[in-house]
């Protein structure tokens, strides 16, 4: 008998399985064993020679074994298990068949998917066995089932594997059957949003019991993988950009790798990196400016080292969408001609995502428009309307004075950046008329009355040894140091330094404490109001838009005590700028569902319409244009999505990689003549999902055997599987009884230790 066969037994025992045919009351057995080297000790008190303990003990244990085997089989040892009648029920057996199963980590070097065929269509392959006792059914599974006849069916290139998804469909498919036992093979790698559990236990609840058979290895032992790329959907006017890559390993650590940016075949930039401890992510950031306007799909890779078992996950795809589009409309109000207004304005200029529509009051009853786009535009100064100030994304404050706005213009100010979704940037010293209304909400930090202030803090800025007008060098916060708002280089150390090249400001306008949801990005290295250090630079949300504060005017120096060259000045207030307006509301705004889809996913667009005044339009007509990567183009009409005003919805099916492009018609939105076309794209790559955490997780396989009724074995474990599966109750299995007296081991057993009781007899000389 095999060492199975041991096991089974032991098991039989353990689990209540095992009795005697023939057996006394328990108590009694128990007697009569222990009666047994009892009675064999009073034989052997007296022999006809003299023996020594150590052998008389010997003679005492042999054949006490042997004449407890002898009991044993007297009282007719069975194990109580349950078979199936041949032929007439059915068995599922359900293949993994996803991507994941091309990798070779199996034994021999082989793949997944050829140690799965080996064990089922192989010389002891379990398949035939199995066929002469059940009507076996066979499947593939990825995101959904499919019958198969043979091996040659397998592809392994499902993009995703559902164990769900495969267990549910197996229950449909078969439900009207008498299906005995369900079996299923992975690595157990499901990468769904179901839980499979679920259907398992539906199979326990029917008496199917469900087995697994684990393939692969648990621990990947060679894999360089990217695992997560973070960049930007959409950039403005050929910027710069980072792209921030996490890269995973294990086995190769202290190995220098080359992480490339490719455009194509065109490799963009690249990075030198030293693989640390195993399993320990790795964070890199990457500088790229695109080289076209148009939708750019980047591919970062790195080469497959030596002896790598999984060499998919060393690429990474992503879109980032270049395109041509309408520049940020910003509107400036500025009280009196200075410094910081001329190099603001001059930052944006030849920036086309940028445009600076500016209102300067040159002296009384004096202004002066710049960047206007009609001659109508700002003609009256600030807007009295909200259609007129809605069409901006942000709006700068200078130095201006309270008389300046309405009561009605600021709260229409807040209502632009509550619910438009601009931003406001004061840039200006605030007069003490401004603490009280609706702007001192919007700011990042508090205002207060300039005579509450220290005495050496009043007045606003002064020239002079004045402590408000002194020269320093602003200190950057934490938040600030790594905000995107100000950085000079994508390099920490590059950032550090340069901005500790940058000259000293002059002069802080005076505020109160930052509010609690603002953050603060810059502040003055000595100069405190409340026990903290004055906030120089502050952002914060406000509503749907968002707010900022620069309290000094004085970032002119930057540039104009720089070299002519040096062009911080320009990309700090650039990027400030874009921060401030890239996220207002649009009129029509196109959404996916997802950042990149995969060949067979579903991708859900939906588009937001807003009226003149940003309110939602439920009376809009659109139409989808999407064209695939093969140039193929369809239309389709998007419905109004009921729960949601002013959102139109459609889905469809992916089945080629490559950038899809989508434009959107709008039409006739309310009435008020809103007819556009609002462009977009999306990008369908490469699956990761199966090769990224691609070790069998075994846990997962063992849970859903034991939710199900069955067991779970590797795939080294197949014969025993095979074995284990007749013998596991189900609804339609019978109760049997087996023998255990006539079984082969315990008859050698028997005549093995009566054989040694009698030739150690012979040789000391014994009857």
């Amino acid at each position: 008998m095999s060492f199975f066969l041991d096991a089974y037994v032991i098991d039989a025992i353990r689990e209540g399985r095992f009795d005697f045919a023939y057996g006394p009351h328990p108590l009694v057995a128990l007697l009569l064993f222990a009666l047994i080297p009892a009675l064999v000790w009073l034989l052997y008190r007296r022999t006809t020679r003299e023996i020594s303990p150590r052998w008389k003990t010997l003679l005492i244990t042999l054949r006490s074994a042997a004449l407890m085997i002898l009991l044993l089989m007297l009282m007719r040892p069975v194990i109580t298990t349950f078979e199936v009648n041949p032929q007439e029920t059915w068995l599922a057996v359900l293949v993994d068949d996803s991507a994941s199963m091309q990798i070779a980590d199996a034994a021999g070097g082989s793949t997944r998917q050829q140690a799965v065929a080996s064990a089922l269509y192989g010389e002891d392959g379990i398949l035939s066995s199995l066929a002469e006792r059940y009507q076996v059914r066979t499947f593939a599974f990825g995101q959904s089932l499919r019958r198969i006849n043979d091996q040659a069916e397998f592809s392994a290139d499902a993009n995703a594997s559902s164990l769900e998804q495969a267990l549910r469909q197996t229950a449909d498919q078969l439900g009207g059957l008498p299906l005995s036992a369900v079996l299923m093979i992975s690595d157990g790698a499901d990468n769904a949003d179901s839980d499979p559990l679920v259907s398992a236990r539906d199979f326990a609840a029917r008496e199917i019991p469900v087995f697994t058979l684990g393939v692969g290895q648990e621990r990947i032992p060679r894999d360089v993988a990217i695992t997560q790329v973070s960049a930007a959907n959409t950039i403005l006017d050929n910027s710069v950009f980072d792209v921030q890559v996490d890269v995973n390993h294990s086995g190769y650590s202290g190995r220098q790798v080359t992480l490339k940016v490719m455009d194509g075949e065109t490799e963009v930039t690249s990075r030198q990196l030293t693989l640390g401890a195993d399993d320990n992510s790795q964070r890199v950031t990457l500088e790229i400016t695109p080289e076209r306007r148009e939708p750019v799909l980047y591919e970062l890779r790195i080469d497959p080292l030596d002896g790598e078992i999984v060499s998919q996950n060393n690429r990474y795809q992503f879109l980032v969408d270049n395109s041509e589009r309408p520049p940020l409309n910003i509107l400036y109000v500025e009280g009196h001609p200075r410094n910081e207004f001329k190099f603001i304005r001059r930052a944006t200029e030849g920036d086309n995502s940028l445009r600076l529509a500016s209102y300067l009051r040159t002296g009384p009853g004096r202004f002066y428009r710049q960047g206007i786009n009609s001659p109508l535009e700002l003609n009256n100064g600030f807007p009295t309307r909200r259609e007129d100030l809605y069409q901006y994304e942000a709006v700068i404050m200078g130095d201006i004075g309270r008389d300046f706005f309405t009561d009605d213009q600021l709260v229409m100010l807040q209502d632009f950046v509550a619910e438009r979704g601009g931003g406001l940037l004061v840039a200006g010293m605030l007069d003490d008329a401004f603490v009280d209304s609706v702007l001192a909400d919007i700011m990042p930090v508090t205002l207060v009355r300039s005579d509450t202030l220290p005495g050496f803090l009043q007045g606003g800025i002064r020239r002079g040894p004045h402590a408000t007008g002194e020269l320093f060098t602003p200190r950057l916060t934490p938040a600030g140091e790594f905000s995107p708002l100000l950085r000079l280089d994508s390099d920490d150390g590059i950032n550090r330094r340069q901005w500790g090249e940058l000259p000293t400001l002059q002069g802080i306008y005076v505020t109160g404490r930052p509010k609690p949801g603002a953050t603060v990005l810059m502040e003055h290295p000595s100069l405190q109001f409340q026990n903290q250090a004055l906030p120089l630079m502050a952002t914060q949300r406000y509503g749907s838009g968002r707010s900022m504060s620069i309290n000094t005017a004085s970032t002119w120096r930057w540039q104009m005590l720089m070299p002519a060259a040096d062009e911080s000045h320009e990309r700090l207030w650039r990027q400030m700028l874009r921060w401030l307006a890239q996220d207002a509301l649009e009129r029509v705004t196109v959404n996916f569902d997802k950042t990149f889809y995969n060949v067979g996913d579903t991708v859900n667009v939906s588009v937001k319409v807003l009226n003149e005044r940003y309110e939602a339009d439920n009376n809009a007509s659109l139409w989808l244009q999407r064209t695939d990567p093969l140039g193929n183009a369809s239309d389709i009409a998007m419905e109004w999505d009921i729960n949601q005003d002013g959102t139109y919805v459609s889905r469809f099916e992916v089945d080629e990689e490559g950038v899809y492009r989508v434009l959107v018609d709008v039409a006739s939105a309310a009435g008020t003549g809103l007819e556009t076309e609002k462009p977009a794209a999306f990008v369908v790559t490469p699956s990761l999902r199966e090769f990224n955490n691609a070790g069998r997780d075994a846990g997962l396989l063992a849970r859903i055997a034991e939710s199900g009724g069955g067991r779970y074995y590797d795939i080294s474990e197949a014969s025993q599987l095979l074995t284990e599966i007749d013998r596991v109750p189900g609804a339609y299995s019978r109760e049997v009884q087996e023998d255990l007296w006539d079984k082969p081991w315990l008859l050698a057993l028997l005549v093995l230790l009566m054989s040694a009781d009698w030739m150690a007899r012979r040789y000391r000389g014994l009857s």
